[in-house]
């Protein structure tokens, strides 16, 4: 009987990794590069500044929902800076997510941390420093 199965080796070696590759293709594509993610920013990260800035503007590849999106920045001895709520012109295609500073910044380090909410429910975070040095 192995005799007679023989011949059927390689059409079924073959049947089974079609099997295993269309298996794989038909999974969902969890790819990191469909997911949002910070293209630029300004202030930029590990940048020195000689002015405070007005706001902290973040590019993202795709447009994120500001409802379920924040920036949170954080100063000198780990104080918490108030921040406007997040806007974004979207008559620009290119429109940065803008929190606008309540407050002027001292000299010091900061750090941006920034939750991004896309339409597909993923949230990504990141963050940054940037550094406020005045003469």
């Amino acid at each position: 009987m192995l005799r007679s199965l023989r011949p059927l080796r390689l059409p079924l070696a073959l049947l089974g990794l079609a099997v295993l590759f269309g298996a794989a293709a038909s999974r969902p594509m969890h790819d990191a590069r469909f997911h949002t993610r910070l293209v630029k920013s300004t202030p930029s990260k590990d940048t020195t500044l000689t002015t405070p800035p007005m706001a902290i503007e973040l590019w993202f590849n795709q447009k994120i929902e500001l409802p379920v999106s924040r920036v949170q920045l954080i100063g000198p001895e780990n104080r918490l800076i108030p921040t406007a709520n997040l806007t974004r012109d979207d008559a620009k295609p290119d429109a940065p997510v803008v929190a606008r500073l309540v407050t002027e910044l001292a000299n010091g380090v900061y750090t941006v941390n920034w939750t991004a909410g896309s339409a597909d429910g993923h949230a990504v975070k990141g963050a940054y420093r940037f550094t406020v040095k005045t003469p």
